[in-house]
């Protein structure tokens, strides 16, 4: 049953990181792009996380997947925050129409 449910893990992060992928191409402007690569690594990690997690056979292993997931999820998404931010400090311009929020 555990098998079952790290296999599930595993299809639905190879999902989500061919969604993110497929945004890569599909998306207008690159802040778009970002946010849906951002999103999509950071839940297929998560997931492949889980799934790695069931199937570890030591308490160690574990701890140190959470540990890793934890980074993970906290320098993902602030990186591609810096990324976005860089950018619109430098002049990289979003697709037209879109609503920029100063502050």
């Amino acid at each position: 049953m555990i098998r079952i449910l790290a296999n599930i893990c595993f299809a639905g992060s190879f999902v989500a990181f061919a969604l993110s992928t497929l945004g890569l191409f599909r998306l207008p402007d690159p802040y778009t792009r970002l946010h849906g690569l951002g999103m999509g690594d950071t839940l297929g990690v998560g997931l492949a996380g889980l799934g790695l997690f069931l199937l570890s056979p030591t308490a160690a292993l574990r701890i140190k997947l959470v540990v890793i997931l934890v980074l993970f999820w906290l320098i993902n998404p602030t990186m591609s925050h810096l990324v976005a931010k860089a950018g619109l400090i430098h002049g990289v311009h979003p697709v037209d129409g879109t609503r920029l929020i100063k502050g």
